[in-house]
């Protein structure tokens, strides 16, 4: 059996993982040099998101045989909107690192494959591959091939700019500002790499790509970060918000942001790329129904997404009136520190409303 693997991000590394684990060695076409996304940054597992799956570290380790391991766990989320302010403090996720650094969670996955031959500099035609390959993975990280198949459905664009700031920072803690002067419905963040070292960025929606350097601006000025001193900033490539009407067409199978398992929300889809890779592995190798182990993630999926079909509308009050309800005690110790999986229960009213 062959199989291509397009893209050595989370979900092809995952994917090759189990493929060696179930016997068979694919191909992974990398178009970069090197593995790792090329803007360094670090991401949040918030696990009021993975309730479903209790603890998600845990769950991946036994469930699919993978160990992400994290900067940090999170132990305080600070919200902040133009009149409020809430801190949640609990144990609340994961910080993890993205990048080409080593201590990133793809280079992590990398040291795991045995045999499978990674190709870089080779920006693999998925097409071509289908011709050649048996089957084809693909985990690019990109929307391309699911356009050019016709099964992507747009749902918005987001545009971004940050960098990598130096000043004291909790390492384990972030924060999050929502504030439509500057990041429309979106928002901004401070997410630390240690204690000296933080991703500072917005991530503007329903505002202009022209606007985004102007707005990165007002918001440093406006949230009294203008003392911050920048390594570097930023523009990464607009992200395009959406989902996948198939999971697969003919012997090709998308996983990943690829498959649109991106939420819309805040932007998490690293548990869900980690699962859909594996499940990949499983299907072609082992015959397993694809559409239907991905059924589950692409409900979770859109469970938080509708949220974002609510907030979409908001203006600055509204942020305001949504702090003001997750700082009150017994709603706050509720979503954040008990087992209830609160996301999902109200995500699945929020899509009926939506509809």
């Amino acid at each position: 059996m062959k199989i291509a693997i397009v893209g050595a991000g989370v979900s092809g590394l995952s994917c090759a993982l189990e493929c060696e684990r179930l016997g068979v060695v694919p191909d992974i076409y990398e178009r970069d040099s090197s593995i790792g996304w090329i803007w360094p940054s670090v991401i949040f597992w918030p696990g009021v998101f993975t309730k479903e799956q209790a603890e998600i570290r845990n769950y991946l380790l036994n469930k699919f045989n993978i160990d992400v391991r994290p900067l940090s766990k999170t132990k305080s989320f600070i919200m902040k909107s133009a009149n409020q302010e809430v801190k949640v403090e609990g144990k609340l996720g994961y910080f993890l690192a993205r990048g080409k650094a080593e201590n990133s969670f793809v280079k992590q996955m990398q040291k795991d494959i045995m045999r499978t031959r990674i190709q870089y500099n080779v920006p693999a035609d998925y097409k071509e591959l289908a011709k050649e390959y048996d089957y084809v993975v693909v985990s690019s990280g990109k929307v391309d091939e699911a356009l050019d198949l016709g099964v992507w459905e747009s749902l918005g664009t987001v545009y971004m700019m940050g960098g990598v700031a130096l000043g004291n920072f909790d390492k384990t803690s972030s924060t999050v500002f929502f504030n439509t002067d500057y990041a429309g419905t979106g928002y901004a963040r401070i997410t630390p790499f240690n204690s000296y070292q933080a991703i500072v960025g917005i991530y503007t929606i329903g505002k202009e790509e022209y606007e985004v350097d102007k707005l990165f601006k007002k918001f440093l000025e406006m949230e009294n970060l203008n003392h911050l001193d920048f390594i570097y900033k930023l523009t990464p490539p607009s992200f395009q918000l959406g989902r996948v009407r198939k999971f697969q067409v003919d012997n090709v199978f998308l996983a990943g942001r690829a498959a649109g398992l991106t939420e819309r929300l805040l932007g998490v889809g690293g548990p869900e790329a980690i699962m859909s890779g594996v499940y990949a592995a499983r299907s072609v190798i082992q015959g397993e129904d694809y559409t239907k182990l991905m059924k589950p993630l692409k409900k979770h999926v859109e469970n938080v997404s509708a949220f974002r079909d609510i907030v979409n509308k908001f203006e600055n009050k509204d942020f305001d009136r949504m702090l003001s309800v997750l700082g009150t005690p017994g709603v706050k110790q509720a979503i954040y520190n008990t087992n209830m999986n609160f996301v999902d229960a109200i995500g699945k009213v929020l899509k009926f409303f939506n509809k």
